[in-house]
C-alpha cells in the first residue's frame, strides 16, 4: 500500500509540471495547438517506453476500448469543457470545482467497482477538495457563474470517472500500464483533432518556438511520466485509496510555481496544503 500511496504522490508532483509549465506556455502557443501536440508527444513516447521494455501487448478488444474510453473522456471530453468552463466563469473557480475528481473517483470505485467504503478514504477525499478551496484562495460566485460552474463540475465527473473506472478495469483485464497510456494517449489526440475545426475560430493559431518547447516538458514531464507512475499506482492498490491523493497535483503546482514563477502563496494556500498532506497520510492507513 506504501508503494501505491508514494507512486500516486509522484505522479501528482509530474502532473503539477504540466499545470505549472501551462500558464507561461500559452503565451506562446495557442490552447488548440498546445493540447494536440501534447497528446501526439504522449502517444509517440508511451510507443516507445514500451518497445523498449518489451510491455506492448494487447490481451484483448475489450482492454484495448477501454483504454480508448479513458482517453476519450480525460483529454477530449474533460479537456473541451474546462476550457469552456474557463470561458464561463474565473480561473480560480473552474481549478477549485474540477478539483472535486478525487471525491467522483472515490465514489465510482465503490459503486461501480464495489471496492468498499473506508472512512480514511472519504475523509481523504473531502480534505482533498478543501484543500484545493484554500488553495485557490477566494470566495466562489456560484451563482454569478452558473453555466462554468456546472460545466466545471462535469470536468471533476469526468477526470473522476476516467482515471478510475476504465484505467482500472483495463489493467485488470491484462492491460499493461504502458499499453494502456499509448492508447489512452491515442485516443486523445485523435479526438482532440476533431474538434480543432470546430473551435479554431475561437482560438486563432499562434505558435512560437518557445512554446513548442514548454509543450514539449509538459507533455513529457507531465503527462506522459505523469500518467505512467498513477497507472503503477493503480495496478497495485484500490482505486479508491489512491484517489483521493489526486489532490496533491495542487500542493505540487503551488511548490513549482513559487519555485519557478516566483509567486508567493497566502495563509490560505498554506492552510489548503497542509489539508491535502493530511489526507494523503490519512488514506495510506486505508489498506
Amino acid at each position: 500500500m506504501i508503494a501505491a500511496v508514494l507512486l500516486a504522490l509522484a505522479s501528482g508532483g509530474t502532473w503539477a509540471i504540466g499545470m505549472t509549465v501551462a500558464k507561461p506556455a500559452l503565451r506562446h502557443i495557442d490552447i488548440l495547438s498546445y493540447m494536440v501536440l501534447r497528446w501526439i508527444l504522449v502517444t509517440a513516447l508511451a510507443l516507445l517506453f514500451g518497445a523498449a521494455t518489451g510491455s506492448l501487448a494487447f490481451p484483448s478488444v475489450y482492454a484495448v476500448g477501454l483504454a480508448a474510453l479513458a482517453g476519450f473522456v480525460d483529454s477530449t471530453l474533460g479537456g473541451f469543457f474546462y476550457l469552456l468552463a474557463m470561458e464561463r466563469a474565473p480561473a480560480y473557480q473552474t481549478t477549485t470545482l474540477s478539483s472535486t475528481a478525487p471525491v467522483w473517483g472515490v465514489a465510482f470505485a465503490i459503486l461501480i467497482l464495489g471496492e468498499p467504503l473506508r472512512w480514511q478514504v472519504l475523509v481523504a477525499a473531502l480534505l482533498a477538495v478543501l484543500g484545493a478551496y484554500f488553495l485557490v484562495g477566494r470566495k466562489l460566485r456560484i451563482r454569478e457563474h452558473m453555466a462554468g460552474t456546472l460545466l466545471a463540475l462535469l470536468t471533476g465527473l469526468l477526470w473522476g470517472f476516467a482515471e478510475t473506472i476504465p484505467s482500472k478495469l483495463a489493467l485488470e483485464a491484462g492491460l499493461p500500464p504502458a499499453t494502456l497510456l499509448f492508447v489512452f494517449a491515442a485516443s486523445g489526440a485523435v479526438t482532440m483533432l476533431g474538434f480543432v475545426p470546430i473551435l479554431r475560430s475561437r482560438f486563432p493559431r499562434k505558435v512560437e518556438t518557445r512554446g513548442l518547447w514548454l509543450t514539449l516538458l509538459s507533455g513529457a514531464g507531465g503527462a506522459f511520466l505523469g500518467w505512467l507512475l498513477w497507472l503503477a499506482a493503480l495496478s497495485r492498490a484500490p482505486a479508491s485509496v489512491i484517489s483521493p491523493i489526486r489532490g496533491s497535483t495542487l500542493v505540487f503546482a503551488l511548490l513549482y510555481s513559487m519555485l519557478f514563477l516566483r509567486e508567493r502563496p497566502s495563509r490560505g494556500a498554506l492552510v489548503g496544503v497542509a489539508l491535502v498532506l493530511c489526507g494523503v497520510v490519512l488514506v495510506s492507513t486505508a489498506g
